[in-house]
């Protein structure tokens, strides 16, 4: 890490430089985008590995895995902002000051992120215990909605917050933002601290070193912290992964608090009142100390009586991984073998309707030749009955004609001699009409 690195090269120097001022700019759109916050994230995403592993050793479902790291995270840092406006910025609550927005902003001046309330800029600003204080919120609102076991979900969110707020540290040692006490060059552990460079304006370093030399050493506190917290993680990681003598769950998190609070109190005796306000002359995070080491000896109290490790699916973490790993393998193997028999299925299907469409076709084609033949049958049928109706209409007029004739020639006869008819008259004109 970039802090070690320069604590490593300073110890080499022998203790006769301080430490060289660095600060990280930021890029301003409107939000600033500044090296502090890509640690800050960074160690975000470093500490969930921890966590998720912790929890999935005690069996704890990815999906309260993902539901507790986003309320405490939201939350967290929603109260790092608020508490610190309340602590420190109380004063700048009134600030009417308008930045102008960027040449491409087209909404009004008002709604450009640098003119938001001072309690809507969450970049603006932040605050460890009000991130302590907020996390816990959305911590106990969690656990309370999903009735989940506090002390171990305690110690799962503990595991992962830890080292995220370590090389939050980082952030703040690499951005200068924790400025302390003046530091007497000639003192062994001078070392320790870095050279700030005069015309930064810092008052309370100018009055205890007025002169004119160029830079002014003074204790970087985000480093002093940083390097406190490197035993502590070390101290609670190896408790929490630690396959036999378990801890009764719960102690991992008062532990933390117990070894974090004492530090933190006294550390805060060296900021500057400027930026530190005293209330009752002591920070707002002092205050938030001496709270937090009370409440973390009254738990670890009871629950070193009473309390018990919690369960683990596996006597080791490592074990607990293979496992998932296998789970997670075969249940691979399952969807790529689901899927496969899905795309069977789809296939099948289509060829089964391929097939029917195939048949649909066949039988239509069928229905359309046999409709085809028998209308060509029926055109057929129709000729030669025609002709034979037109033969049968003749032979009926003919035989009507000679009934006709032979009623008229039986009156006749009654009435008039039969010499008067020509002997086979009838039948000649019967024949001539036949013919």
């Amino acid at each position: 890490m970039y802090a070690l690195v320069l604590l490593t090269s300073a110890g080499l120097a022998a203790a006769v430089n301080g430490l060289p001022y660095f600060h990280f700019g930021a890029l301003d759109l409107g939000i600033p985008i500044q090296g502090f916050g890509m640690i800050v994230a960074v160690g975000v995403m470093v500490g969930a590995t921890p966590l998720r592993r912790y929890a999935e050793w005690h069996g704890v479902s990815d999906e309260h895995i993902r539901g507790l790291l986003t309320w405490v995270m939201v939350s967290g840092f929603l109260g790092a902002h608020e508490f610190d406006v309340l602590a420190y910025q109380w004063d700048r609550l009134g600030d009417a000051v308008v930045v102008p927005p960027a040449g491409w902003w087209f909404l009004p001046a008002g709604l450009w992120p640098s003119n938001w309330p001072l309690v809507l800029r969450i970049w603006d600003g932040i605050s460890s215990f009000g991130g302590f204080i907020g996390g816990g919120i959305g911590f106990a609102i969690y656990v309370w909605w999903k009735r989940l076991p506090v002390a171990l979900f305690s110690d799962i969110t503990i595991v992962g917050l830890l080292p995220a707020f370590s090389i939050g540290r980082i952030a703040c040692t690499v951005v200068s933002d924790h400025i302390g006490a003046a530091v007497d060059p000639g003192a062994w552990y001078s070392f320790l601290a870095m050279d700030y460079p005069r015309k930064l304006n810092l008052s309370h370093l100018a009055e205890t070193y007025p002169g004119t030399t160029e830079f002014i050493r003074a204790w970087n506190l985000g480093l002093l912290e940083f390097l406190y917290l490197v035993p502590v993680n070390a101290i609670i990681f190896y408790l929490a992964f630690r396959p036999s003598k378990r801890s009764p769950a719960g102690f991992l998190t008062v532990l933390t608090g117990v070894l974090y609070a004492p530090v933190r109190f006294f550390l805060d005796f060296l900021r500057p009142e400027d930026t530190d306000p005293r209330y009752a002359g002591l920070t707002f995070a002092q205050w938030s100390a001496i709270a937090a080491f009370c409440l973390a000896l009254y738990a670890a109290r009871r629950i070193l009586r009473t309390g018990t490790p919690a369960e683990t699916v596996t006597r080791t973490s490592g074990e607990a991984q293979q496992r998932l790993k296998i789970i997670l393998r075969d249940d691979e193997d399952a969807q790529k073998e689901a899927q496969k028999r899905q795309e069977a299925d789809r296939q099948a299907e289509a060829e089964r309707k391929q097939a029917e469409i195939a048949r649909a076709r066949a039988e239509r084609d069928r229905e359309d030749a046999e409709l085809a033949a028998e209308a060509a049958q029926a055109r057929k049928d129709g000729g030669a009955g025609a002709d034979d109706a037109e033969g049968a209409d003749d032979d009926a007029s003919e035989a009507e004609v000679e009934v006709a004739a032979e009623t008229a020639a039986a009156g006749g006869a009654a009435t008039r001699p039969a010499a008067s008819r020509p002997a086979g008259a009838g039948k000649k004109k019967n024949k001539n009409r036949k013919r």
